[in-house]
């Protein structure tokens, strides 16, 4: 996640470099509430989104989910730290189609030193019940800098 683009979420020195898959998938940030540990973030489903079956790619899905997680950490990290994902478990309730507008709702579950666990529901735009859920395990790694 770049500091620039990102800057009025976090200042995040370890997180220096493009988000270039996230630029090609698409994903917003909607909200972000550091105190609550929670936050939105929204995908639009588009054509090269899709499977050979028209539905939409179970990658996407979890590409989206592991964004959307993630951030949900930065709001427990400080400035030089980081986090990689060790776990994503996703279910998928409901087939997503072209067109549909996602919003993903997830919150922080449990932080420990060295992990942070979040739970998370995608809902399509205007619907009650969720189309997808996760729960994904991230390791976190404090104060340190990554050279490059």
């Amino acid at each position: 996640m770049p500091k620039k683009s990102r800057s009025s979420l976090l200042d995040l020195t370890n997180y220096s470099y493009p988000d270039k898959f996230g630029e090609w998938l698409g994903y917003k940030v909607a909200k972000f509430n550091r105190k609550k540990q929670q936050v939105e973030t929204t995908l639009e489903i588009r054509k090269d989104h899709l499977s050979p079956a028209g539905r939409v790619h179970g990658g996407v899905i979890s590409g989206f989910f592991d964004f959307a997680c993630g951030v949900t950490v930065f709001t427990t990290l400080k400035t030089d730290d980081f986090c990689s994902t060790v776990e994503l478990k996703v279910n998928y309730f409901h087939p997503i189609d072209l067109g549909d507008y996602l919003i993903a709702k997830t919150h922080v579950v449990f932080r420990g030193k060295k992990i942070c666990v979040i739970h998370g529901y995608i809902y399509k735009k205007g619907e009650k019940k969720p189309t997808a859920m996760a729960t994904a395990t991230f390791n976190i790694v404090s104060g340190k800098k990554i050279i490059t």
